[in-house]
């Protein structure tokens, strides 16, 4: 199973393909998973690159978008760049949120969407780090970011609602894009939960419900009638969770913890940009992170019911 992935990277040429999909399966905005195909035209292997980088840098600006044209795409560079914009200048609240450099030693379980970006540092701060992905493009572009760096890691190809692993093997999971491309969220729930040490901890990332968006829509409900729109549609908004949800969703778990972050004060009304951006985050932020525990009285309560 772990060695499943192809094991040379591929450049798509032509028109969107299937591997395309389940390597990048969002709208252009990143908003959601795509109804149709991703792409509304011709592209080459470059503007797929350029996507990719977008998706996983969190969206740059233009300028830095322009600057990444010059990067060959897959190259170290290319990956160094995606770092830095992701944990040094749009999420600079990852690194601490996502407890980057407190698990050395342990085994960590990375699923969801991506490059690897976040799960490549668990590795270089020494956690034993295991991706698990139902895409073979997706695991050979993340292997090829841990090789360039000369970390080592073990790629398995499953779905993450079907996870080939023993009960009770792994410390720490990584959940990144939780509702997106997952049929079975609630399945997939109790796959953690199986995989998951007595004690161990689970941390999963998604969009937030109630965001800069949705109270934008709320408050000037009147910019609807006039025509304009915010972006998003509200279906997609339907597809999110708010922490109530979340902490209901992993409710075998304890000690739940749930923070709002990701928001530039660019993207908020004029009449709300005199608040700090700490605080705008934490009120009106796109991202959410459940950070919460699988119970120690799981390892104790087992022995009782075998004997």
């Amino acid at each position: 199973m772990e060695q499943s992935y192809p094991s040379q990277l591929r450049l798509w040429e032509g028109p969107a393909t299937a591997a395309e999909q389940e390597l990048f399966p969002w709208t252009e905005e990143g908003t959601g998973p795509a109804k149709g195909p991703v792409y509304s035209g011709p592209h080459n292997p470059v503007d797929f690159a350029h996507r990719l980088f977008a998706y996983e840098a969190l969206n740059p600006r233009p300028a830095a978008a322009r600057f990444e044209e010059q990067v060959e795409p897959y190259s170290l560079q290319w990956f160094l760049n995606i770092e830095k914009q992701r944990h040094s200048r749009q999420g600079r609240w990852i690194p601490r949120l996502l407890e980057f450099a407190k698990h050395s030693g342990e085994t960590l379980l990375g699923l969801g969407h991506g490059l690897g970006t976040d799960w490549l540092q668990y590795a270089r701060f020494g956690a034993k780090v295991m991706v698990c992905s139902p895409s073979r493009s997706q695991l050979g572009l993340i292997r090829r970011n841990f090789e360039l760096r000369g970390l080592e890691g073990r790629f398995v190809h499953a779905q993450p609602n079907c996870l080939p692993l023993e009960s009770s093997s792994i410390d720490v999971v990584c959940i990144s894009s939780l509702v997106q491309g997952v049929d079975n969220t609630r399945t997939m729930v109790e796959e953690v939960y199986r995989v998951l040490k007595p004690g161990g901890k689970v941390l999963a990332v998604t969009r937030a419900r109630y965001d800069v968006d949705f109270w934008f829509r709320t408050i000037f409900f009147w910019y609807g009638w006039l025509g304009a729109s915010r972006r998003e549609a509200v279906d997609v908004q339907s597809r999110r969770h708010s922490a109530r949800g979340l902490r209901r969703l992993f409710n075998r778990f304890i000690e739940h913890r749930v923070h709002k972050r990701q928001l530039r004060r660019s993207e908020t009304p004029h009449i709300w940009r005199f608040l700090p951006a700490p605080v705008l985050a934490r009120l009106m932020g796109r991202v959410l992170v459940l950070k919460a525990f699988k119970p120690v009285s799981v390892a104790i309560s087992s022995p009782a019911v075998a004997a």
